[in-house]
């Protein structure tokens, strides 16, 4: 498996559990119990085909019959062979055939594909040592075994998993490209054992006792256990030394290894297990109808039987005529004396008749239409496609797709999925000292949500510093600048750090500006750079060396480091350490980085400046980590070399060697050696969130969906980086739960008594969730809530007792924050939300994420910088998180609706048409009797009604993209199951019966067989009626699906028009053939049936009838309650009438300053209005979002902006006449707090708001917070608790709100209402207090304001006094950007007609 799943599974009892493989041993050699040497072990063919000749018929039939409708339609199929039967058989296994043959074809394709391409690669040619002959020989891959030596040459393919042994390089290094193994494109490097890297080629002729032992087959790809036997020697094999089948070489003539695992042992097809099997929901409500209409099927087959049965007994006898007393034989069905006979050949007869009611062809059709939805729609979407990586979106499966309209909760990563991963060296801390001056992107956008700007403009003398990687600037390290520092031995050891503890390899020239670095992750590619940019320049690397030129006060001088021992990073270590041995002194050092937690537990508690470095460190990480960067703390110390060299270093190559437990115990050695740390600092990296994440996850909230962020930073940064991207709001109640900082806790933790530690840390947890579900029922209704909880919380949280806990408080947080987890917690908390029945999305980019994509119902890959690990396990693959956006509110929407509408056309029809069998049949004593021809009644499915569902699945349209897009609580709908639900279930399938009774009434009483319809006298003749009921059903069938389609296109008048006509065709075509094939319809359609007046009248008529009640509905519940998409296809109908687009009411303006920052462009001040001041009534222009957002609150409301907001409220079109009233279920301008504080539980309240213009949350008053605070105050919590559950209301500046109201937020996203500038997009904190950059102002008096004239602009007076009396105290405030007696405001030069009108009427109001 990837790296980082949390778990493998278990080895099966026949796997081997070791390997002895003797290099170069001949295959002919027998070994001690006589048989053949290596011959236990599998060859290097292999096969990926699902079947052969022998295996493909059974097999492909065992495929096609795990569907039970197959089953029953071949058992109907079987039964038309009977004598009971009463149609033809031939018209029941035909189109059995076809379905079944069909799909046998389409998997003997695929599988004769993949033959073709396993016999190209089994035939491919390799250099193979012929061990008795000593000479190399050109062999198939099939032909090469276990022990096998191979030369592989420059961009072929590894044919096996190989042990390097030696290349043309000097190093004994090659690089290899893992593209086809975890889809990573970088490439990486591999090193050959020293004992064995200087031989060359033809010296493994006599290479003939080396052996290796190692673990068995398994399946993981980045780890490997085993020695190999030299010389006497046992030397450990590096996972670095293995090359995997699969990937190629690159960079390197020519390599030559041995094979230790061959075919289908190699880790390639270890890994290739079937991903989990994933339906979706409306896939299994399918199966629930089907059993349904089973048993439907079964009450009538059994109604039939009973009826008939004791019809044939007791009634059949007084009819003479029917002759049933003597019937014998083929007739003894129908005999009265055995009435137990006549009822089981009636069943069956019923059986086979009543088959129509189950859709032959449903399955197919959905596989079609989803098909062409992921291939036609999804793969090919502009507004999913990344030009930067040239990266489309992908569907790796189709069976999800209407899944993607029903998401309630989206799981996501942080690094690679909110962020972009791509590191930058930003800030650091070196011997207490904090360094860098740089602002990064999330306290940019914390501080325009508190309403500043921050000046971030570029250091001109910083600017010759910049490289990929490195983005820092402190004149007080730069250069030579850090010589005269108040601690520089420590500085230099900082930065010697940096350049050696690591495993990058560098690539290309040793130069300072050409070299490249090959590095295992960008944060260590980007310490690398930073060490060089300091002035140690790592430059050279071979298998025991590290060479680096080193720039210090002493000079510059080439430094050579011999690498002992390097201590790799896991997830459970933490860090990562490096030995080594300067070779100018013999000085053993290990430097040490990693985590502050695992880090400070290891300082020497001996050394004086630990303690002292210590708090000053840790004091600037958390200031780093309230910028949203990525910390980490550096320590090295010496190492005895007597200690090192007698007693560490054999239980290290012990450890080393051991074949079982290796991991454990090299982790056992290592704690050992990782003791008694200096500390020296600590850097900060700094990953810059994606573009457009703000935004996407403001929609996506706007939809209903909530947000789980699983991430491993710390809470502190999970925190800032959730405010910076929208998650996390200061309108929301945010609960933290952290077991840190608990004084009881960490008392017991430092006793060593883990047990009472675990009791306690388990109490607090507890106590915190009851805690926070308390206060979260004080709370009024609509209010948010948002949890940030950490990693070992979090391990308590999921226990038994107090997960259902975990996730009750948790479903009510529009976003949760999990901070510090593992790769199997993000799998546990996403099982945890999925088997609570909600509709979970879990995205990532990385290995360590793969366990929450298999475990969530619907797994998305980013194919990021981690490579794609991420993406193989995935079932849809795309290149940015704001993807998601079209990915679930445009296509995930599109395909719910319409495979739900395909599934419920589908059997709709299927009920109709099987219930006039059954009525007629009634009719009829259940005898058995059916009015259709059984030719075309075989059709029905598959020719007549076969093209319009999957029209309906493939082009079925609502609203269009941009409309769903711009009210995104449209997806709500998917949420709430509205399409397919019991509700619309029934609603469907009782519209099929009365249809059905309208169809038999008209029919049946005005096709009385006494009547005529000609002048001729020819009376109705039952393939007649046949024919005309048939007829209305083909018509009527179609035109419900005019009813419900809301968009017409080419492809539905195609579907409906044409199906009908092909029915009338048939008729045509079919009647002409010969009377013993054509049999009741020999031209009865021509003579007969269509000279018939009362036919065609019928055929308008009927259809009509049965539409009327359904019509009446429809147009009830459009004008009394209609459906949300109703009312957003009306907007978008008015738009189109008026000859506008959806992007012209939008309007095209600039990027806000906003977007520029998370777009990674240059900002440009664009100025900064401050917010108004509450006790002055003074009016200056604001921000056209704080404008949008309805919350300007001065005291007083401005008269310009509520003479707008008015009209806004009235005519939101600019239509050119008033709205007359307000649409319901859409509020297209968001003019109180109260309505837009239901923004949350808008799935309740059915509302739905464009996101565009939706304005935030109502604020909390005063009362509220004070109330959460005191909920969770006045509870009794054990002392252990105190820390555990801190409860942030929304944030109160110092000395409260005059009108008791919560700071402001960030303004909508979405774009300024039409007539209003970009270029003045500036947040507002909607604040009653200045901005936090304004001058504290003196008390003015009160300020009294007329009441408002509607559409009229109120004078402005104070006390009666005109407006000019407050010259000169309003010219002192800071919120102005105009006083009274100034001239005109001139407008800007991006200004349109309507702003200027509205600077015109303020300057006029001011002058008057």
């Amino acid at each position: 498996m990837p790296k980082g799943c949390p778990s493998f599974p278990k080895r099966k009892a026949h796997e081997e559990s070791k390997r002895v493989v003797h290099i170069n041993g001949s295959h002919h050699t027998h070994i001690g119990d006589g048989h053949l040497l290596h011959k236990q072990y599998k060859g290097n063919a292999t096969s990926t085909t699902k079947y052969n000749v022998w295996t493909f018929l059974p097999k492909a039939l065992f495929e096609q019959y795990r569907r039970v409708a197959n089953i029953y339609f071949t058992i109907v199929a079987a039964l038309s062979l009977t004598p009971f039967t009463p149609v033809r058989a031939w018209t029941t296994w035909t189109p059995l055939i076809i379905v079944l043959g069909v799909a046998m074809v389409k998997e003997a394709a695929e599988d004769y594909k993949r033959y073709k391409q396993d016999k190209e690669i089994n035939n491919r040619a390799v250099e193979v040592l012929d061990p008795d002959t000593g000479q190399y020989v050109t062999k198939t891959w099939k032909d090469v075994r276990v022990g096998d030596i191979v030369v592989v040459t420059k961009d072929q393919q590894f044919p096996a998993d190989l042990l390097f042994l030696t290349s043309e390089t000097e190093e004994g290094t090659c690089y290899i490209e893992t593209m086809n193994l975890d889809g990573e494109t970088n490439l990486k490097i591999k090193k050959a054992p020293d004992e064995t890297k200087d031989l060359n080629q033809p010296d493994f002729g006599t290479f003939k006792n080396a052996v290796i032992e190692c673990e068995g087959p398994n399946a993981r790809l980045y780890q490997f256990t085993g020695n190999l036997l030299l010389d006497g020697k046992t030397l450990p094999i590096s996972p670095a030394a293995i090359l995997l089948r699969g990937c190629n070489l690159r960079n390197t003539d020519k390599v030559v290894g041995a094979v230790i695992y061959a075919g289908h042992e190699t880790k390639i097809f270890k890994n290739a297990a079937p991903a989990p099997s994933k339906r979706s929901r409306v896939e299994r409500i399918v199966d629930k109808i089907i059993f349904f209409m089973f048993g439907l099927l079964f009450s009538f087959c059994i109604i039939g039987a009973v009826y008939f049965s004791i019809w044939t007994e007791d009634v059949s006898p007084k009819h003479w005529y029917v002759g049933s007393a003597s019937a014998t034989g083929l007739y003894k069905q129908y005999n009265p004396g055995e009435p137990e006979f006549v009822g089981f050949a009636s069943f069956i007869t019923s059986f086979i008749l009543y088959g129509y009611l189950i859709p032959i062809s449903l399955y197919v059709s959905m596989e079609l239409v989803k098909i062409a939805q992921s291939m036609g729609y999804i793969n090919l979407d502009r507004d999913m496609y990344h030009a930067e990586t040239d990266t489309p979106a992908l569907a790796r499966t189709s069976n999800l797709n209407e899944e993607l309209g029903m998401v309630n909760t989206i799981l996501s990563d942080k690094t690679g999925t909110l962020t972009r991963n791509v590191m930058e060296f930003f800030k650091c801390s070196v011997a207490g000292v904090a360094y860098g001056a740089g602002i990064t992107e999330i306290e940019k956008a914390n501080a325009l949500r508190k309403g500043q700007v921050l000046d971030d403009r570029e250091r001109p003398e910083a600017a010759k510093y910049r490289e990929r990687f490195f983005n820092f600037y402190d004149e007080r390290l730069m250069g030579e600048a850090w010589y005269s520092a108040k601690d520089p031995a420590t500085i230099e050891m900082f930065f010697r750090l940096l350049a050696v503890c690591h495993t990058v390899i560098p690539d290309g020239p040793t130069d300072v500006k050409s070299i490249k670095y090959e590095a295992e992750s960008p944060d260590e590619a980007a310490l690398v750079v930073a060490a060089k940019a300091f002035g140690f320049f790592f430059y050279k690397r071979t298998n025991t060396t590290i060479t680096v030129r080193e720039r210090t006060p002493r000079g510059t001088n080439d430094v050579e480091y011999e690498v002992l021992n390097i201590l790799e990073f896991n997830s459970t270590r933490k860090r990562m350490s490096v030995v080594v041995k300067e070779k100018a002194n013999d000085k053993i050092i290990i430097f040490c980085k990693g985590a502050d937690t695992v880090i400070y537990e290891r300082l020497d508690p001996n050394y004086a400046p630990n303690d002292e470095m210590k708090a000053s460190t840790s004091r600037d990480m958390e200031n780093f980590g309230a910028a949203g960067l990525r910390t980490l703390c550096l320590s090295y110390t010496e190492v005895d070399r007597d200690w090192y060299t007698n007693v560490w270093m054999p239980e290290w190559v012990a450890a080393k060697t051991s074949l079982e437990d290796r991991e454990n115990k090299v982790g056992e050695v290592s704690e050992k050696i990782e003791r008694n740390l200096r500390l020296l600092g600590c850097t900060a990296i700094e990953d810059k969130l994606q573009e457009g994440v703000p935004a996407c996850i403001k929609q996506l909230a706007l939809a209903g969906i909530r947000i789980w962020v699983l991430t491993g930073d710390k809470m502190e940064t999970a925190i800032n980086i959730g405010f910076a991207c929208s998650l996390l709001t200061e309108e929301m109640h945010q609960f933290t739960i952290s077991v840190y900082g608990v004084e009881e806790i960490e008392k017991a933790e430092k006793a060593g008594n883990k047990e009472l530690a675990e009791q306690l840390s388990h109490a607090a947890v507890a106590n915190s969730i009851q805690t926070i579900e308390e206060t979260m029922n004080s709370k009024r209704e609509g209010s948010l809530f948002a949890i940030v909880i950490d990693g070992k919380a979090l391990s308590f949280a999921l226990s038994k007792d107090l997960a259902p806990g975990f996730l009750r408080i948790g479903l009510r947080c529009k976003a949760v924050v999990c901070c510090r987890v593992s790769p199997l917690q993000k799998a546990q908390v996403t099982k945890l939300v999925r088997d609570h029945g909600d509709t979970t999305l879990a995205i990532g980019d990385g290995a360590n994420d793969v366990g929450m994509i298999q475990m969530a119902h619907i797994g998305v890959g980013i194919s990021g910088q981690e490579g794609m690990q991420a993406v193989m396990s995935s079932d849809f693959a795309i290149a940015q998180f704001r993807f998601l956006v079209p990915l679930l509110l445009v296509h995930g929407r599109y395909s719910y609706k319409r495979i739900t509408r395909m599934v419920l056309f589908f059997f709709y029809k299927n009920m109709l048409f099987g219930v006039t069998i059954f009525v007629f049949n009634a009719f009829n004593a259940f005898s058995g009797q059916f009015i259709y021809n059984d030719f075309y009644m075989t059709l029905f499915n598959v020719v007549f009604t076969a093209l319009t569902p999957v029209v309906i699945g493939i082009f079925d349209r609502d609203v269009d993209k941009q409309m769903a897009l711009k009210y995104p609580g449209l997806y709500m709908q998917g949420q709430r199951n509205e399409y397919f639900n019991f509700k619309a279930i029934a609603l469907w399938l009782l519209s099929s019966m009365y249809q059905c009774c309208i169809i038999m009434v008209f029919v049946l009483i005005g096709c009385n067989a006494t009547e005529v319809d000609r002048d001729g006298g020819n009376p109705y003749t039952m393939w007649q009626t046949g024919v005309l009921m048939y007829s209305c059903v083909v018509i009527t069938v179609h035109f419900q699906v005019v009813q419900v389609i809301e968009q017409w296109t080419w492809a539905h008048h195609v579907a409906i028009w044409l199906s009908q006509v092909v029915w009338w065709l048939y008729l045509l075509a079919y009647g002409a053939f010969p009377l013993y094939f054509s049999t009741d319809l020999y031209n009865l359609f021509v003579g007969i049936v269509a000279p018939s007046p009362q036919y065609w009248l019928y055929c308008l008529l009927v259809p009509c009838a049965c539409q009327l009640p359904d019509f009446f509905a429809r147009m009830v519940k459009k004008l009394v309650a209609p459906f949300d998409h109703t009312i957003v296809a009306e907007i978008q109908k008015k738009l189109q009438r008026a000859g506008r687009s959806l992007a012209d009411e939008k309007g095209q303006e600039p990027p806000s300053i906003l977007a520029a920052i998370f777009s990674g462009q240059a900002n440009k001040n664009r100025g900064f209005v401050p917010p108004y001041d509450p006790r002055s009534k003074f009016y200056g222009l604001v921000s056209s979002g704080a404008r949008s957002s309805g919350r300007i609150d001065t005291g007083v409301r401005n008269p310009v902006l509520q003479h707008l907001d008015q009209e806004l409220a009235d005519n939101p079109y600019r239509s050119g006449r008033k709205k007359s009233a307000g649409l319901p279920g859409i509020s297209p301008k968001g003019s109180s707090a109260g309505a837009a504080a239901t923004a949350a539980s808008a799935a309740s309240a059915g509302n739905v708001q464009p996101v565009a213009d939706t304005a935030a949350n109502g604020a909390v008053d005063a009362a509220a917070a004070a109330s959460a605070g005191a909920a969770v105050a006045a509870a009794p919590p054990p002392a252990a608790s105190s820390a555990a559950a801190r409860v942030l209301p929304p944030v109160i500046p110092p000395g409260g709100h005059p009108n008791g109201r919560a700071p402001g937020r960030l303004p909508p996203m979405g774009t300024p209402p039409v007539g209003l500038s970009g270029a003045d997009t500036m947040p507002s904190n909607n604040s009653d207090a200045p901005a936090a950059s304004s001058v504290p102002m003196p008390p003015l008096p009160a300020v009294g304001l007329a009441p408002n004239a509607r559409n009229k602009l109120p004078p402005l007076t104070q006390g009666g006094a005109s407006i000019p009396a407050l010259t000169a105290t309003a010219a002192a405030a800071p919120g102005a950007i105009a006083s009274p007696g100034a001239p005109a405001l001139a407008p800007p030069a991006t200004a349109n007609s309507q702003e200027r009108e509205i600077l015109a009427t303020y300057t006029d109001a001011l002058q008057r």
